[in-house]
């Protein structure tokens, strides 16, 4: 799992890069985060479609934020969302993100 939003963000940022996934102005605890606030939305059966307009509607301090949050949204609303409490979703992405901070 830790490994696949990885690559995915790898993917997403239009290249490979030998370092780490590029963050923007976010911290791995940010990541996290959202990634609780995410999972919030889905328990409270917020459609993926109006989780996506919550998205388009915040500031971002770098373009790659969105796309990470994009993919974020989309782990959460996807097969592994299925098996994440608020909290486990937010432990995963934040210790996934500092793995990729460590490499």
């Amino acid at each position: 799992m830790k490994r696949l939003l990885f690559a995915m963000l790898a993917i997403a940022s239009c290249g490979a890069h030998a370092a780490p996934y590029p963050l923007g102005t976010m911290t791995c605890d940010d990541i996290g985060a959202f990634a609780s606030e995410a999972m919030t939305w889905r328990k409270s059966q917020v459609s993926r479609e109006e989780a996506r307009m919550k998205l388009d509607q915040r500031d971002y301090g770098d373009p790659v934020e969105k796309k990470n949050l994009v993919i974020i949204l989309d782990l959460v609303y996807g097969n592994y969302g299925n098996n994440w409490t608020v909290e486990s979703a937010g432990n995963v992405m934040r210790s996934d993100c500092l793995k990729g901070r460590d490499q």
